[in-house]
Formats: C-alpha cells, sequence, structure tokens
C-alpha cells in the first residue's frame, strides 16, 4: 500500500467504515480499534498515513474558504 493507495481502501484496512471528521478523530478511533500493544502492519501503517494525509488536505481546504 503506497500513497497511491485508494482512499477507501485505506479505510478498510484500518478497520473504518466511515471518514474520520479529522485528524483526532482518526487517531482516537483508531487507537480503539488497534491496541498499543499489538504491533502494526505495514498495511495498517501505509493505510493511516494515506487517511491522515486525506484529513490533512481537507484541513486545508476548509482553511482557504475561511480565509
Amino acid at each position: 500500500m503506497g500513497p497511491s493507495t485508494d482512499f477507501p481502501e485505506a479505510l478498510a484496512a484500518l478497520g473504518l467504515r466511515t471518514t474520520p471528521t479529522n485528524r483526532q478523530d482518526l487517531a482516537r478511533r483508531v487507537a480503539a480499534r488497534h491496541p498499543a500493544s499489538q504491533p502494526w502492519s505495514a498495511v495498517q501503517t501505509a493505510a493511516y498515513r494515506r487517511v491522515w494525509e486525506e484529513l490533512e488536505s481537507g484541513c486545508e481546504a476548509d482553511a482557504s474558504l475561511a480565509a
């Protein structure tokens, strides 16, 4: 799974059915599903990065609209 990974595929790899509302929501929802005692696979790590980037680009778009 790389940077071009499909967003819905990334959500599924993390066990999420809907898009988190923001980065804090992403962190909270993933932490609830993936206990810290279990190491992540490379796929889960890449999926988290992909979802984070998607949320980050959405935040930037929202900020430019508010300016």
